[in-house]
């Protein structure tokens, strides 16, 4: 039998608000999980620059909140009202003493104004509005062309699906010959279909688009029938199987899943897809041909990227980062990461705009721009960009890239390469250039003396082979796994897998959990700050606070209070081995 329970603040208490102040953050990292409360409540408070007759912290529900802000915005109105009657009833006094009326009642009106709008700030930071939000991603950058001059002409793009279709190998993809009448190709647990506004097949995850033509005369249908009543299709449900909507231009990307997974979170690996087509065309070039040909079949120029869109599904479905927008990183000494980092800054020159160093799909280290972010969604853009090409490990490489959350307009352009003696460790140097692949091959060879010079490229690669950790030293056997997000730097750690899970059925429902926990504390219309949850085979604590999310997983007969104590310990070791675990600061110049 199931059970889940979650803390939300306690309507019983009142707080004292004489001399009440703004809370800071807690000094301790103590964990408490108080009872249920079958009410939502939000804390408001006023800013503290107001009348202090107005100022108040109490905790109230959201019906509460909206009643509130209503009176207060009528309170609003009859202070305008009021202010046209005392400018009516003055015709005959001095202008002065009519100046002074109007004078008094325009303050209080201006300070009526800031309640509402403080009412509506608490409101909106109460209910977040998504996952990505919700968890604290930097918001994305909205670029002008004086800021930064990206190409994105069509010799560039099809430089990029020339480079996309030479990385990888020449054989069919895994699912491109199945049977869509089949019954396996039914009972597949995630289907992912592209179709164009026209409906043009795109792409299907499994069979041939050429085999789903009437599937794909279907989906665009739907969509264009509820767009015909200026509404969008977001989602349906028919029997275990959801589907998921999300329209992007002239694209339409559908995922129809037997998971556990929230629209939200299916949306989110749509997004997914279809940034990974930008990364090859740009939303310039993919509007451009649209307009132009609004039956354009855009296979033609996706040939070999469709394998890149495969790879991609296939590390969103496995590794749980992905969808809680994390980047993983590699574990390592800090004086090693630091070393590293130096040398990137020592070595680099003035037509590197990002420089990253990943290993198996792991960040190492980064620098960047004080001015310019490399959000989670581009940097995975970047590991599947690594992963799923065979050809950069034979030689460097120079590639057109377009990071769609930092610029979707046009390519930046990658010097790909790895480090000698068959290293898993890969180096991209980025620049907006695309003349400067001489200049930024000079800027590697440096980077590949120095680390050499130093004798670092050994302890690299021992790093790369020890990256992978287990809590057992914490002496903690009801803790079975967790995953650790820091909410400042986006990063994400996890230990190693244990045997209790090496069954792919076991991987995949611990997968689901994790997608529950992620859904719970992260949720768009509620976040919950602590989640406790008991199953037939694991009980799980999501504990989500201003500075990480923590999703932990233990053993079924465990109590509530020994998780919440493991919980606890559990972050102070990640507390004390934080450094090491994860990149705790942004490496910028």
């Amino acid at each position: 039998m199931a059970s889940g329970s979650s803390t939300r603040p306690d309507k019983r208490t009142q707080p004292d608000i004489s001399g009440y102040e703004a809370p800071g953050e807690p000094e301790s990292c103590d964990l408490v999980c108080e009872a249920d409360d079958p009410d939502n409540f939000v804390s408001v408070e006023i800013p503290s620059d107001l009348d202090p007759s107005d100022r108040r912290a109490l905790p109230i529900g959201v019906d509460q909140l909206e009643s509130r802000r209503r009176r207060q915005i009528g309170l609003l109105r009859s202070k305008r009202r009021d202010a046209s009657g005392i400018a009516d009833r003055s015709r005959g006094r001095r202008e002065k003493d009519l100046a002074k009326d109007i004078s008094q009642v325009t303050m209080e009106d201006d300070v009526m104004a800031q309640v509402e709008q403080s009412l509506r700030d608490d409101m909106l930071m109460s209910l977040v509005s998504g996952p990505e939000v919700s968890i604290r991603e930097p918001v994305k950058r909205q670029y002008t062309p004086e800021e930064i001059q990206l190409s994105a002409d069509e010799e560039t793009a099809e430089e990029a699906m020339r480079c996309r279709l030479d990385s990888v190998p020449s054989e069919d993809r895994e699912y491109e010959d199945e049977d869509v009448d089949s019954q396996a190709w039914v009972q597949h647990r995630k289907h992912v279909l592209i179709v164009s506004t026209s409906g043009k097949p795109v792409y299907s995850r499994y069979g041939k688009e050429d085999k789903l033509v009437n599937l794909f005369g279907i989906i665009q249908a739907l969509v264009s029938f509820v767009q015909d009543d200026k509404d969008n299709l977001r989602t349906m449900v028919a029997g275990s199987h959801r589907f998921v909507f999300v329209c992007r231009g002239p694209l339409v990307f559908v995922a129809v899943s037997k998971s556990r997974e929230s629209e939200a979170q299916l949306a989110l690996q749509l997004m997914y897809t279809y940034n990974q087509i930008l990364s090859v065309l740009t939303n310039t070039q993919l509007q451009q041909i649209y307009a132009g040909n609004p039956g354009f079949d855009l296979r033609y120029l996706l040939q070999g990227s469709d394998k890149f869109i495969d790879n991609i599904l296939n590390m969103v479905d496995s590794d749980p980062s992905f969808t809680m927008s994390g980047i993983r990183c590699l574990p390592m000494p800090v004086q090693l990461r630091q070393s590293i980092t130096s040398i990137l800054f020592q070595c680099k020159s003035k037509d590197v705009l990002f420089a990253v160093m990943i290993a198996n799909s792991q960040l190492v280290t980064y620098i960047k721009p004080k001015e310019h972010d490399l959000l989670p969604m581009d940097i995975h853009l970047i590991f599947n960009l690594v992963d799923a090409s065979t050809s950069f490990k034979s030689a460097e490489s120079w590639t057109p890239i377009c990071l769609p959350r930092f610029n979707d307009t046009g390519f930046l352009h990658s010097h790909v390469s790895y480090l000698p003696n068959d290293s898993p460790v890969c180096l991209l140097l980025i620049s907006t250039d695309k003349e400067k692949f001489f200049g930024l091959q000079e800027c590697q060879q440096r980077i590949m003396e120095r680390l050499q010079k130093q004798g670092l490229l050994d302890p690299i690669r021992q790093a790369v082979a020890d990256s992978s950790y287990t809590t057992d030293h914490l002496q903690a056997p009801d803790l079975r796994h967790f995953i650790y997000k820091s909410r400042k730097t986006s990063c994400v750690t996890s230990p190693r897998m244990p045997r209790l899970y090496s069954d792919p059925e076991d991987t995949t429902r611990l997968f689901d959990l994790y997608m529950l926990l992620h859904q719970k504390i992260n949720s768009p219309t509620w976040p919950i700050k602590i989640f406790y949850h008991v199953g037939d085979k694991e009980a799980l604590l999501g504990w989500r606070t201003a500075g990480f999310d923590l999703y932990s997983v233990f053993d079924p007969l465990i109590g509530k209070s020994q998780a919440i104590l493991l919980g606890n310990k559990l972050i102070r070791w990640i507390n004390k081995e934080e450094d090491r675990l994860i990149i705790t600061t942004s490496h910028t110049f």
